[in-house]
């Protein structure tokens, strides 16, 4: 699969991940309403990349739990960016399955988007080509693992690396998740 990703743009395979992570959360966690989650993914493509991804730093267990009060987390990890409401939304949502403490699929899988946007940053497409495919292929071993099928790519292949530099355009990419479609 990764190889179909070769000609994708950094947006495009930044989707593919979203596409891999929502798969994971609604195979693994059927019961739980991932909505909050992925709206934190989906927003990141129509912002600058630096803002997308302090949004969805949010949703990552390890960031969310590493204090352990919202007043500390906020202050220490958010800089004053974390809403209560968000906070209790996401300790509820993750709560009996992730303590952002313990290596897990699901801390792991939420993480992959952080990693992928540190090895883009100030960066150019040849010099991210090949991590951030590493980091796509990590996803999709998660999945596998699970017995999960892999996300569509026919649903990405129009964003092409021929795009801004391989970086892709901006864009509402909403359309891409099937949790925002379901909801």
């Amino acid at each position: 699969m990764t190889d179909e990703l070769k000609n994708i743009s950094l947006t495009g395979r930044l989707c593919y991940l979203f596409m891999c992570i929502e798969k994971y959360l609604v195979s693994v966690y059927p019961d739980r309403d991932w909505m909050p989650v992925a709206k934190k993914c989906w927003q990141w493509t129509s912002v600058f990349w630096n803002e997308g991804c302090d949004e969805y730093d949010k949703i990552v267990p390890s960031y969310l739990f590493e204090f352990d009060n919202y007043k500390e987390t906020n202050e220490r990890e958010f800089d004053g960016m974390l809403s209560q409401e968000e906070y209790d939304t996401f300790v509820k949502l993750y709560a009996g399955i992730s303590n952002g403490r313990e290596e897990s699929d699901i801390d792991r899988i939420l993480v992959l988007p952080v990693e992928f946007n540190n090895v883009c940053e100030c960066s150019d497409f040849c010099y991210a080509d090949e991590p951030t495919l590493a980091i796509i292929q990590e996803a999709q071993s998660i999945l596998e693992k699970h017995n999960i099928e892999l996300p569509d790519f026919d649903k990405i292949k129009s964003l092409t690396a021929d795009q801004e530099n391989g970086w892709g355009d901006f864009m509402e990419s909403e359309w891409l998740s099937e949790i925002i479609g379901k909801g």
